[in-house]
């Protein structure tokens, strides 16, 4: 049977024209499905410890080729490095995190990070992975171990037989000033 072979009167065919755009309009008002509560983190070691930041927030991921001292810089900021070619800011995230320096290892990385419109590194001990996380399942930091220097961490989530420690980027580059001095 070929389509021409199908006689429709019009009236029967504009009916049947406006019930489909009248079904098409009701699921198109149908509810929105809900938002994601899947978010993907970039989690990393510091300490012994895992941390994550947002994968929308870690532009790369550098090995660390070499760090330059900057005079009079603040205690957290570890120094500067080259990024193909520009200078980049290097945060080392156990001081700012309150936690002993350490020696930069061969497993020692640069989160480059983007936030409030500018480029900084943030040296972590070693990155783990990328990993997906339920929002629902996070857990809000125990208010007994929150400081007001500790308004970065945006909560606590299990991943497999480890806790993660989330991290806000934003929050965590601001530097009180106790941490930005030097010794």
């Amino acid at each position: 049977m070929n389509v021409e072979e199908i006689q429709l009167p019009p009236s029967a065919l504009a009916e049947d024209l406006f019930t489909f755009a009248d079904a098409v309009a009701v699921e198109s008002q149908a509810p929105a499905a809900a938002p994601t509560r899947i978010e993907t983190w970039v989690t990393f070691a510091l300490a012994g410890e895992t941390f994550a930041l947002p994968v929308s927030s870690v532009l790369e991921i550098l090995r660390v080729a070499g760090i330059t001292r900057v005079p009079h810089a603040p205690r957290v900021v570890r120094g500067v490095t080259n990024m193909r070619g520009k200078v980049l800011p290097v945060v080392d995230l156990r001081v700012r995190l309150g936690i002993e320096a350490a020696e930069i290892m061969p497993q020692s990385r640069i989160l480059v990070a983007a936030s409030r419109g500018r480029l900084l590194g943030l040296l972590v001990d070693a990155v783990r992975q990328v990993d997906r996380i339920d929002r629902i399942a996070v857990q809000p930091p125990p208010p007994d171990v929150m400081t007001a220097q500790s308004d970065y961490i945006i909560g606590v989530s299990q991943l497999g037989e480890r806790l993660v420690i989330l991290l806000d980027v934003d929050l965590v580059l601001v530097v009180h000033e106790a941490q930005g001095e030097r010794p």
